[in-house]
């Protein structure tokens, strides 16, 4: 073989291996990118399920919120209350005498009144 024959091997050989290597990093560069990009995909389908869990959260509080509200504006059975009423006898020197009236029915008259009054 002559040194010419064996240099032109040789350099066609190079330029095969350099455009192998050239090859090869724009496949790497192309994976590097492909890669980024599946992550960032993976990221925004974890964020996805933690926004579907979240609103799954607050939808929950404010169902609880309105019915509250609902509750609230709602107007509310009272139980009905015992009330106890002193009237006094008529033996008793506090009462006030009012004429025509008996006595237990003076009391209750002032008594009663105050006591509507606050359970209004």
């Amino acid at each position: 073989m002559s040194s010419s024959t064996q240099f032109e091997q040789i350099q066609q050989k190079k330029a095969e291996l350099e455009n192998e290597l050239r090859s090869l990093e724009e496949k790497e560069k192309n994976l590097g990118a492909s890669i980024k990009i599946i992550e960032e995909k993976q990221v925004i389908q974890e964020l996805e399920e933690k926004v579907k869990a979240k609103r799954a959260v607050v939808e929950q509080l404010e169902s609880k919120k309105r019915d509250l509200e609902k509750r609230l504006k709602e107007p509310q059975k009272e139980e009905p209350m015992e009330v106890i009423v002193k009237v006094p006898s008529p033996g008793d020197q506090r009462s006030e005498k009012h004429e025509g009236q008996p006595e237990g029915q003076q009391e209750k008259k002032k008594i009663l009144p105050a006591l509507l009054e606050k359970l209004k």
